[in-house]
């Protein structure tokens, strides 16, 4: 198995592993506006900057990794995916790495990453690593929230 930095000649690659995550694994939520567009954008700073990267193996690709740096010193862990079959192998820790590597060499001391609160397997595999809650973002319907506070009162 090889982890690589992703190329330019990726992206239509990269593209499609993220469409086959939110196709097999995690829907948009309605309120997410534009995600594919965002996700695209963030793919391609990923690109340019050196911090994307791509697991293979016999000419197989097997998963990606993206990460953009937040300010000077953080760098953000945007995107990790490993393909089903490809799991419970070390993938993720190897591409994770090579997204840190390149992060640190633009200034990032520290890095964050999101995962959705039913995602257990990966939210294993960041607490594993060192990863620990520093904030809960929450989101509700402001009609649900208006009736329900109007209940109370």
């Amino acid at each position: 198995m090889n982890v690589r930095r992703a190329t330019e000649d990726d992206r239509t690659t990269l593209y499609g592993l993220w469409d086959e995550w939110v196709e097999r694994e995690s829907s948009i939520p309605s309120w997410v506006e534009d995600a594919r567009e965002g996700t695209r954008a963030g793919i391609d700073t990923a690109v340019r900057f050196g911090s994307a990267v791509i697991a293979e193996e016999r000419g197989d690709v097997l998963g990606f990794a993206c990460g953009v740096m937040q300010g000077l010193r953080i760098g953000d862990l945007t995107e990790l995916y490993v393909r089903p079959n490809a799991r419970r192998r070390g993938i993720a820790g190897e591409l994770v790495c090579a997204v840190i590597a390149g992060l640190r060499e633009r200034g990032a001391a520290f890095v964050t990453g999101g995962v959705g609160p039913d995602n257990a397997p990966a939210r294993n595999f960041y607490e594993k690593a060192g990863f620990r809650t520093v904030e809960l973002r929450l989101i509700v319907d402001i009609d649900a929230l208006e009736r329900r506070l109007a209940a109370r009162s």
